[in-house]
Order: structure tokens, then C-alpha cells, then sequence
């Protein structure tokens, strides 16, 4: 299983990339801290694609709507899930959120064993 983990937070990054492997030594981890660059590594991979990624909403450049929108216009909606991995709690990003077909699900951090486990089966 390959999981792509988007975040400009190093620690987020490292808490989730040490909770997946944690709970299964048979994912290979890619982590980014711009979301810009895993679109382009996406568009550019199209047939080794990630099975799940996380991604943050609050990020420079481009944050996560922009990723999501990035998908949507490249026509790369399907052969993954997206976890939208965020603090905020406001009703608005989860209803936003739920407009996207890609996304799978609504995250607040921290994660947990629990998470993981319900995201990794």
C-alpha cells in the first residue's frame, strides 16, 4: 500500500508517517511538504498512483482546496482515496470537503492508532 502524506508541518509529518508505519510495516510512505509537488508527482505517475493520501487544508502556495481542485481539473479523480488531515474544526471545511468525490473522509489532528486502523482497512 503507498501512502502519501501532504502537510508543511515537520512534525504532523513525522507523527503520521511513525503511526502508519506503526500499524503496518508493508506501506511505503511519501511524504511532501508542498502540495504542488505530490500533483505534480501524481500527474506525472498516473499508472503508480498512491492508494491513500492525507492532506492537510492550511499550507502556502498551495493548500489543500487548491490540490483537490488541482485533481479535479487534471481528471485524476479515481484509484485512490484522499483523507482530508486538518486542526481546523469548522462545519464549513467539512461540508466544502464533502463536494470533492475523491475525498474518502474528514481527519482532525492528531491521528491515532484508531484512525489509522479504520483508514488502513
Amino acid at each position: 500500500m503507498r501512502v502519501f502524506i501532504i502537510d508543511d508541518n515537520q512534525i504532523d509529518l513525522l507523527i503520521s508517517r511513525k503511526l502508519l508505519l506503526k500499524n503496518s510495516a508493508e506501506i511505503d510512505v511519501q511524504e511532501y511538504s508542498q502540495a504542488q509537488k505530490a500533483l505534480q508527482d501524481i500527474q506525472a505517475n498516473q499508472d503508480d498512483k498512491p492508494d491513500i493520501i492525507l492532506l492537510d487544508l492550511n499550507m502556502p502556495t498551495m493548500d489543500g482546496w487548491g490540490f483537490l481542485d488541482g485533481l479535479k481539473d487534471a481528471h485524476i479523480q479515481s484509484g485512490f482515496k484522499v483523507y482530508v488531515l486538518t486542526s481546523s474544526l469548522d462545519d464549513r471545511d467539512r461540508t466544502r470537503a464533502q463536494k470533492y468525490q475523491v475525498v474518502e473522509g474528514y481527519l482532525t489532528k492528531p491521528l491515532n492508532d484508531t484512525v489509522i486502523q479504520g483508514i488502513l482497512q
